[in-house]
């Protein structure tokens, strides 16, 4: 970029500043500018480079996530992010038109990712493109999983690919609500989640003769801790503890789920490593618990709990993570109940009808003993009442009368 004069510099600043429709992105090299969206600051490996342009995603002075685009098919191959790691001050919103990244055409063209109002791209989808389409801008890096100026940033077209309305819609009821919760678990354990979404399996079908329409939509998570705790954008994020509703849950943990959109069929819940597989990739994640072949099952059974809304216990390490809090001692007393009680060929009346007997037999001396204290009592005060009258004999004599039949009554089941 060529030098400027003081005027000139002071007004492109204001310029910025003022319009809206001003997003700072940056095609770089390598994302090393923006490395804290990858777990341990590794972007993933085995992905073609080859008419691929990587993107440091910037608005209003903040990085708020990392794409990999690819400049042939129009659309990227995957967004990385982070959750919790929504930035900014104002609330976020969905602009109209969306932004667009005027690097990936014109390497000399200012770092500025600006609002779509072109009417074509050479190696970008623009808004034009999905006028009139059939198809929606299908998010990689979810608006929903924001807050303030980090929403917004989502809506830029290299963090979109078209989607049927109701395969998009059904992509955020099977897949992005469960990101969503197993997010909020990670960080109430005081971790972060690593999220990698993207496109695969390009279709025939090309959006306005441009456009590359993806047979599939992937999503592949890493919850654990970050590397730099002292140096990480997304640890100065205001977000607030997570609520009563969300469990604890204290182990790292890997996940992915896939979902295919032609023809569309129910999002696919899988390890990590199967995931790679099927993408023919070396790794998404540098390291996390359940990518390897020794506890990828152990571990997507563990998560396949927490999405089922099982109570998590794996600090007692010598019961199964997926038992539910208390189940030994719910264990423990049914037992006693059930060989105490339940004895084999008794009916539950039966039991109930022998438990109360047990019980009168036991209580029923104690009962006695407080009527003969209070009987005594009652013969002495009515001793120094009459005080040697000629009753108090008859009287003490018709007390212990009275005494003698309740203790009689009382103790009728024998004879």
């Amino acid at each position: 970029m060529g030098a400027m004069g003081g005027g000139s510099f002071l007004f492109f600043l204001l310029l910025a500043a003022l319009d809206p429709g001003t997003v700072r992105g940056k095609v770089v090299r390598n994302f090393d500018t923006c490395n804290w969206f990858f777990q341990a600051k590794v972007p993933p490996q085995g992905f073609p480079v080859r008419n691929r342009v990587r993107i440091c995603q910037r608005y209003k002075n903040r990085y708020h996530f990392a794409t990999l685009y690819n400049t042939e098919l129009r659309v990227p191959v995957y967004s990385a992010y982070r959750y919790p790691c929504s930035m900014g001050e104002g609330e976020g919103y969905r602009p109209s038109p969306w932004f667009y990244e005027p690097q990936i055409d014109d390497q000399n063209a200012a770092a500025s990712m600006k609002r779509s109002s072109a009417h074509s791209s050479d190696k970008q989808a623009v808004d034009e493109d999905y006028y009139d389409s059939g198809y929606d801008r299908g998010h990689l890096y979810p608006f929903a999983l924001n807050e303030r100026e980090s929403a917004t940033a989502t809506c830029t077209l290299t963090n979109a690919v078209p989607e049927k309305n109701a395969a998009n819609v059904n992509w955020y009821q099977e897949a992005e609500s469960i990101v969503q919760k197993l997010g909020r678990i990670c960080h109430k354990s005081g971790r972060s989640t690593y999220l990698v979404t993207g496109a695969a399996d390009p279709t025939r079908i090309k959006m306005k003769n441009r456009v590359s329409v993806p047979g599939l939509v992937w999503t592949a998570l890493c919850c654990t801790f970050p590397q730099d705790q002292n140096n990480d954008p997304c640890l100065n994020d205001s977000v607030g503890p997570e609520g009563q509703d969300v469990p604890m849950y204290n182990r790292d943990f890997s996940f992915a789920l896939m979902k295919s959109m032609v023809p569309e069929k129910d999002t696919v819940y899988v390890t990590v490593r199967q995931l790679q597989k099927k993408l023919r990739v070396d790794k998404l994640f540098d390291k996390c618990r359940g990518t390897s072949e020794n506890d990828e099952m152990e571990v997507l059974k563990e998560v396949r709990g927490l999405i089922q809304n099982k109570t998590i216990n794996p600090v007692n390490t010598a019961s199964s993570p997926l038992r539910p809090f208390g189940y030994e001692a719910a264990v423990g007393i049914f037992q006693f109940i059930s060989y105490k009680f339940l004895a084999p060929g008794k009916t539950m009346a039966q039991v109930v009808m022998g438990g109360m007997k047990e019980v009168t037999r036991v209580i029923t001396p104690v009962f006695l003993g407080i009527i003969m204290v209070f009987g005594v009592l009652a013969v002495n005060v009515l001793d120094i009442l009459l005080n040697n009258t000629g009753y108090v004999a008859e009287v003490r004599a018709s007390v212990l009368c009275v005494a003698r039949s309740w203790r009689c009554k009382l103790q009728g089941l024998a004879p």
